[in-house]
């Protein structure tokens, strides 16, 4: 069900979410909020609980919308957030281009609620009065409750296993140093599946050692959560492995490497003499402050039928094509280039190692490979 849009992302609740909402909320209830020093009514002990519950649901939005902002900032689609019993999943439609754009959009997330988490216990601690009474009590619990969810919260999310956001930087952790993308899925894919076993061994524990029935049946109500979804993850990886050995092509194969960029300042003479006459069929990237904002060759020089004299006093920007450009790893697959080329609109992607500029990749570069196997890019996801 959608329930509204922020920053133009569409953010959706699952039927799942009521009944988490409930639960957490007679959970809190139950524990008779042991920290607020006033006697509360069970009215107000219900009251008190379903606010703290509403400010852990909102948490877990501001922690979605934390993947989801940066993702949008890197130059990604965001196609939606939904809030589910155990949190919420941020819809990414491409897969991450770059390992370092994985880290940053699964670490963004973590990030928020150990903020929100600091902040809350600091105003907590500050504002604490064992004998507040009234709704200066109320409030400390409120602040206290919501500092230990959203530091728990990010504590949690970082255990090391898919689909946590823990998986997510581990994967991309491992993809940067092994430049294996699917190997680093498939690690933490296992990190996940030991993670959720793990999860269902200490429940079982908890359950017969201590008699903690509650404890132990979230756990393993987690545990059902994690194992199913890094079990796919692992089997998706290994599936793409498989296909890849048959007709995957990386994009390195088929990439135009450049020898150079050429900054829009530059002037144009001396552009066409040391570079674009020496290598006349290449599109050279053009810098401007920082910024690739298009690409120059010799064909666009010739096609303004300049001579020799003519072009000085001119810069490489003045012939310069303006084009909209998105970066890619030199091991993704070639279909993956032709689908973020057609899903974006874009005319030329950048092929990047290391952020080191290795080539460029345009639909000219995939001409005459049509009928080669290709795989679909799917929607990635983002879970709490």
């Amino acid at each position: 069900m959608r329930i509204g849009t922020m920053f133009d992302i569409p953010i959706r609740v699952h039927w799942s979410w009521l009944i988490g909402f409930a639960l957490i909320t007679m959970l809190i209830a139950s524990g008779g909020l042991p920290f607020i020093s006033v006697r509360l009514t069970e009215t107000q002990e219900w009251i008190t609980a379903g606010v703290v519950t509403l400010c852990l649901f909102l948490s877990v939005l501001a922690h979605e919308l934390a993947h989801s902002l940066t993702a949008k900032r890197l130059g990604y689609s965001v196609i939606s957030i939904t809030l589910m019993i155990f949190g919420g999943v941020s819809l990414i439609r491409e897969l991450r281009s770059r390992a370092s754009h994985d880290f940053l959009i699964a670490a963004a997330g973590p990030a928020m609620s150990l903020a929100i988490g600091v902040v809350a216990s600091v105003l907590y601690f500050v504002y604490r009065d064992p004998f507040a009474t009234g709704s200066s009590a109320l409030l400390q619990g409120i602040l206290f409750y919501v500092g230990l969810q959203n530091i728990a919260l990010a504590a949690f999310n970082m255990l090391p296993g898919l689909p946590l956001d823990g998986g997510r930087v581990l994967q991309s952790a491992v993809w940067g140093l092994t430049r294996n993308r699917r190997f680093a899925a498939r690690m933490a894919g296992r990190a996940g599946q030991v993670l959720a076993i793990a999860m269902i061994v200490g429940a079982i524990l908890l359950i017969l050692r201590n008699g903690d029935l509650t404890s132990g049946l979230w756990l393993i109500l987690i545990a059902m959560f994690i194992l199913p979804s890094s079990t796919a993850e692992t089997r998706r990886a290994s599936r793409n492995r498989r296909d890849e050995r048959v007709v995957g092509i990386p994009v390195r194969s088929v990439m135009m490497s450049v020898p150079t960029a050429l900054s829009a300042s530059t002037p144009l003479d001396a552009a066409v003499r040391n570079v674009l006459s020496r290598h006349p069929d290449t599109n050279i990237p053009v810098i401007d402050g920082g910024r690739v904002t298009g690409v120059a060759s010799m064909r666009d020089v010739q096609s303004l039928g300049l001579s020799a004299n003519q072009g000085i006093g001119l810069t490489v920007a003045d012939v310069a094509r303006s084009v909209s450009t998105f970066a890619i790893d030199p091991d993704a697959d070639i279909s993956s280039a032709r689908e973020l080329l057609a899903r974006r609109g874009i005319d030329l992607l950048l092929v990047f190692e290391n952020d080191y500029l290795l080539g460029t990749i345009s639909t000219e570069n995939l001409e005459g490979r049509r009928g080669w196997a290709s795989d679909s890019v799917s929607p990635d996801q983002n879970r709490i």
